[in-house]
């Protein structure tokens, strides 16, 4: 529909603007002829005025002719001195044209005595009425004007405007429906071609090609047809080879990129697209496809091999072992996405060498002083009373140790979509460690800034402190921990502070890693398990915060947590 307005109003206007230029040309040329006719009309009457006996003073019987002849043709007929005086006017009584204005300064009397005759058209400023005035010089003393009301014209114009907008409009409705009948009989054709082209890009396989009159439509029409049926015949024979090849690649779990030799993608399947992250384009350059640096790495390290090849590539942490055949023209490319089993392979060695190291001194202790206290039964009880305190206390030590190892394998698993539907209370919570450490050999120390309270659940929260305080109650020599927790722009602070010693530049990086001990306490007899701050790491990385340590001007070590406040209408 909107075409057919479109040819429509391309035909119209410039018809209609034609057809308003036209009319208003002949209306002007109209009303010149017909001024031009009353100019003629009216030289034509003062020569015929000129032929009769006129005198410098009024005359009753030549104004009585004037009165007649102004009744018969409505021309005013006025006869004027040198001096400007009226002697005679047909349109006033004898008293009337005594008490006349002096018409010496009339412009078309001036142009009369000056050069023979003078025409204006203006409105009179006796008669207050728009007129048409023409003067002659009738001798050097006298000027007969006569002049003619312009309604004369004014009426000739309304008639032609009425007469001509009449036929203005029929012409104007005649134009439109001519206009309205071409414009669909040019637009049909364009719109089935339209609509033509619209299913042959949409793949439509079923397409009627209409007949049309116009020779030159057919002929367009006929090429479109033979293109038609020989990308048909092309797009058939490509979905047979691309159903084959999608049917061997869906049935696989690995990833496929076929390239030709100039590293174009002819063929990949769904797997590959969900490991790379990229959306590929057949017949594009698989080099250009995308602006991630990561990504140009991986496919630059992969498509540079010129022969069979087998790697293991590191690809948006996650592993890929890729296998590389090179055929003639083309180059198959297969990764599979190893990364379970290869942090499997590595949790599980890692695992077994921490747990079997952390456990071989507390089982050794145990099974060393119970084979000991059961081949002495007549032990002296100060000595078995003290190797039953070592069991215990290994045996606490072990029981701490497994259950660390399960709380950060909880974290480990626990996805970052926490959503904390309780605040914890900040007075609560200080009340609550400074209670819990009072009775402690250190001196635990507790501020914090004016935040009430925060978006953190309150398990992870004394996770959190509780082991850092516990780690510098074990590794610090000095009296005093230093506890604060602050606010800035939604991100929860935590430092504790301790009096050292201070750990090393080298290993304050690995202090976070599991099963991490450093050995530089002289607090022997407070061993850890070697998670509590890893547990903390793991805490801040899940709440999108960070954990580290640095020296203080104490001579000790500021652990430093930063966690993001998790509010319940967050969606970070």
């Amino acid at each position: 529909m909107r075409s057919i307005f479109k040819v429509f109003l391309i035909i119209y206007i410039p018809i209609a603007v034609l057809l308003g230029i036209t009319w208003n040309i002949t209306d002007n040329l109209t009303l010149q002829t017909a001024e031009k006719e009353l100019a003629l009309e009216m030289v034509s009457k003062a020569e015929i005025l000129k032929g009769y006996q006129l005198y410098e003073v009024f005359n009753p019987e030549l104004h009585e002719k004037f009165v007649n002849i102004s009744k018969n043709s409505k021309l005013r007929i006025t006869i004027i001195r040198k001096d400007g005086l009226v002697v005679d006017d047909s349109y006033y009584v004898k008293s009337k044209v005594f008490q006349m204005e002096n018409h010496s300064n009339r412009p078309e009397v001036k142009q009369a005595f000056n050069t023979g005759t003078g025409n204006i058209i203006r409105r009179s400023t006796t008669t207050e009425e728009r007129m048409y005035y023409y003067a002659s010089k009738y001798n050097n003393n006298l000027v007969v004007r006569i002049s003619y009301p312009m309604s004369y014209i004014e009426s000739l114009r309304s008639d032609m405007l009425k007469q001509n907008l009449t036929v203005y409009f029929f012409l104007i409705f005649m134009v439109g429906l001519v206009t309205i009948y071409l414009a669909k009989r040019i637009n049909n054709p364009i719109q089935q071609l339209s609509i033509i082209a619209d299913k042959i890009e949409a793949g439509d396989t079923k397409i009627y090609f209409p007949s049309f009159r116009d020779k030159t439509i057919t002929k367009l029409v006929s090429v479109i047809y033979r293109i038609y049926n020989s990308m048909n015949q092309k797009t058939h024979e490509l979905e047979v080879e691309k159903s084959k090849l999608n049917h061997i690649f869906s049935i696989l779990d690995e990833g496929i990129i076929l390239l030709d030799s100039k590293n174009n993608v002819l063929h990949y399947n769904d797997t590959a697209i969900e490991n790379l992250g990229v959306k590929l384009e057949l017949n594009q350059n698989i080099l250009t496809q995308t602006n991630n640096m990561d990504a140009l790495s991986f496919f630059s390290e992969v498509a540079v091999h010129d022969e069979d090849s087998r790697i293991r590539r590191e690809y948006k942490s996650k592993i890929y072992e890729i296998y590389v055949r090179v055929f003639e023209s083309e180059k198959l490319i297969v990764f599979a996405d190893i990364t379970e089993r290869a942090e499997y392979e590595h949790f599980k060695t890692e695992l077994i060498g921490n747990i079997t190291h952390e456990l071989k001194t507390p089982l050794a202790m145990i099974m060393g002083y119970s084979e000991t206290i059961m081949n002495d039964p007549d032990m002296d009880q100060r000595f078995h009373d003290k190797f039953i305190k070592i069991i215990y206390n290994s045996s606490n030590r072990l029981n701490i140790l497994i259950n660390d190892i399960l709380k950060l394998h909880k974290l480990e698993m626990q996805q970052d979509n926490i959503i904390v539907e309780e605040a914890t209370v900040i007075e609560d919570f200080k009340e609550e460690v400074l209670s819990y450490y009072n009775e402690g050999e250190k001196t635990v120390t507790v501020s914090s800034d004016d935040t009430s309270e925060i978006y953190v659940s309150r398990e992870h929260f004394m996770s959190v402190v509780t082991n850092l305080i516990d780690n510098a109650m074990k590794y610090s020599n000095g009296e005093n921990i230093h506890l604060d927790i602050n606010d800035t722009a939604g991100f929860i602070n935590i430092s504790v502070a301790d009096e050292g010693p201070a750990i090393p530049v080298v290993e304050q990086e690995r202090i976070f890693e599991r099963f991490y001990t450093t050995d530089k306490s002289k607090n022997q007899n407070e061993t850890g398990t070697g998670l509590g701050l890893s547990i903390v790491k793991h805490i801040a990385t899940l709440y999108k915060g960070d954990a580290k340590v640095t020296g203080n001007d104490k001579g000790g070590n500021t652990f430093m947590v930063t966690i993001k406040e998790k509010p319940p209408t967050s969606d970070i």
